[in-house]
């Protein structure tokens, strides 16, 4: 594990100079760092513009933004009780952890929980409380940070009271660990999950390099165990945001059983406005990709608003052209193409 910048620049030695040594120092001291050696073994540091290496390493560009705000989603104000945050009815988000094995240099919790410290057991009896009186919540995401860095015996602990509890009736799991540790994914780990049905896993991948034999078979360890996985990548301005690299994504994904779920538009989150992209990006990009891979492969191109009443909301183009009194015009088949839909007969 890289943690510190100096370890860093010993183990890339002129790969990095001077001032970009500095420029770093001065972001790890606002933004913490860490890069697994599995991770960190994935950039190609011959290309100034890697994927991986934009995820993970500090850029001075993060301390540069002064537009964004530190939680554009304000998820505080929707925390019934410490480490919970009840955004929507029937879904409920608890914080388990405040670590990770990477911090991602796009996180939209940088500013915030990562900031804080695992909640106590009494913390966690006080979400356990809220979770019962709100029996409308039948949904829990357990998340951070990332859950899998917690020791199995406390995630376990976790995942058994929210279990008991009869209400929730589903849990999910946010980890990225799949991706940037693999080896994270132990057998113990997915044994203790497989007790906790029905459980799903979502992980994120933002770039085809980070399918790659290791994250693959820390998939299968889940998979083989009946847990579903979904992918929830975030559309990144020079990561992900071309045609080519969304659809080998894409495609690599479906190869290795994870279903492609949601791309978010990236948060307006400080420290992350040179990752951003506009809307439109991410709609004309999703919009190829319904010609290019199959429908099961195609996500939801999703926005998180930061507004009064926001959330997720997907975001795509109409695929009605025109509509008159007896038929719709409707995208086609292939992309340009068009079709006509009788309203009240089948087609001439």
């Amino acid at each position: 594990m890289i943690g510190s910048v100096e370890e860093l620049c010993r183990r890339c030695g002129d790969a990095i100079d001077g001032d970009t040594r500095r420029q770093m120092e001065e972001t790890a001291s606002k933004y913490r760092m860490a890069v697994p050696d599995y991770y960190f073994g994935l950039i190609d540091w011959e290309d100034p513009d890697c994927p991986i290496r934009r995820q993970c390493i500090p850029d001075s560009r993060e301390i540069r933004d002064d537009v964004y705000t530190e939680d554009p989603l304000r998820e505080g104000r929707f925390s019934g009780v410490p480490y919970l945050v009840h955004k929507y009815r029937d879904r409920a988000a608890f914080m388990a952890s405040n670590a990770c094995y990477m911090y991602c240099r796009h996180c939209t919790r940088k500013n915030t929980v990562i900031n804080s410290r695992r909640p106590t057991e009494e913390e966690f009896e006080n979400v356990l409380g809220y979770l019962r009186a709100h029996k409308e919540i039948k949904d829990v995401l357990v998340t951070g940070g990332d859950p899998f860095t917690l020791p199995v015996e406390l995630l376990d602990h976790y995942l058994t009271e929210i279990r008991n509890i009869p209400s929730v009736e589903t849990i999910r799991i946010g980890t990225r660990a799949i991706v940037v540790n693999p080896e994270a994914v132990t057998e113990e780990l997915a044994d203790m999950l497989k007790k906790h049905h029905p459980l799903w896993v979502f992980t994120q991948f933002n770039h085809p390099k980070e399918i790659t034999p290791q994250s693959e078979a820390a998939c299968a360890r889940l998979l083989d165990r009946g847990i579903p996985l979904g992918n929830q990548s975030v559309l990144l301005r020079g990561i992900n945001d071309q045609e080519q690299v969304m659809e080998d994504l894409l495609r690599g994904l479906i190869r290795i059983r994870v279903r492609p779920y949601y791309v978010y538009l990236c948060d307006k989150v400080k420290g992350t406005r040179h990752f951003a992209t506009d809307y439109g990006t991410g709609v004309r990009l999703m919009e190829k990709m319904r010609y290019r891979v199959p429908g099961y492969a195609v996500p939801k191109f999703v926005i998180d608003a930061d507004g009064e009443n926001g959330g997720k909301v997907t975001i795509e183009a109409s695929h009605i052209l025109e509509e008159t009194e007896d038929y719709l015009i409707l995208s086609g088949l292939c992309e340009g193409e068009v079709t006509k839909y009788y309203k009240g007969r089948c087609s001439e």
